[in-house]
């Protein structure tokens, strides 16, 4: 898997997280929202793995390619939840960012399933540096009014795709078409 194809990942999936974080990024420091965000998607991350390579285990490979149908119905019929609010405990954060980001799941099990160990090892160290990049980006983004309304005013829609593409892209790689095809002939 190429880094450019990882960061795309990362920032379809964490888009919504972001624009979040960025009306709460005002209240804190750095530390407290790299380490929350952080810890949060190393969490998410963790158990995608071990729930992909569970599921790939016990199940044909196809099986995966309903997780991408999951995610486009995810994309297109989960409400809005950049308004939530919370206070500015790390653990309030913590938890704040597992629950925007839970979402990803549905791309991270299905995605693990193909990889080795080492690529996982390696996307896991992609996300955390993405982790504190993005912390360090939305800090600088709180300070420019006209980019924070642009992200806040599109950035779900950009994500809605990212979404429905990584779900299409899922149910292509998981062989679903072909294998709904051969039951259906």
């Amino acid at each position: 898997m190429s880094l450019i194809t990882i960061l795309l990942i990362f920032v379809g999936l964490n888009i919504d997280t972001f624009i979040a974080l960025l009306f709460l990024l005002r209240n804190y420091n750095y530390r407290l929202p790299i380490i929350g965000f952080g810890v949060a998607t190393l969490i998410l991350w963790i158990f995608g793995v071990i729930l992909g390579k569970g599921l790939a285990f016990l199940f044909p490979d196809w099986i995966t390619g309903f997780m991408g149908i999951i995610l486009i119905f995810i994309a297109l019929f989960e409400q809005d939840d950049e308004k939530k609010t919370t206070n500015t405990s790390f653990l309030s954060l913590l938890l704040f960012c597992l629950s925007l980001g839970g979402d990803n799941l549905a791309v991270y099990i299905p995605l693990v399933v193909n990889l080795s160990w080492s690529q996982i090892i390696y996307v896991g160290i992609i996300f955390e540096i993405c982790s504190v990049l993005l912390i360090l980006l939305g800090k600088q983004f709180v300070l420019i009014k006209p980019v924070a309304y642009l992200l806040e005013k599109y950035g779900n829609f950009g994500s809605k795709i990212v979404y429905v593409l990584a779900g299409l892209y899922i149910i292509w790689n998981s062989h679903l078409i072909n294998h709904l095809i051969r039951i259906f002939n």
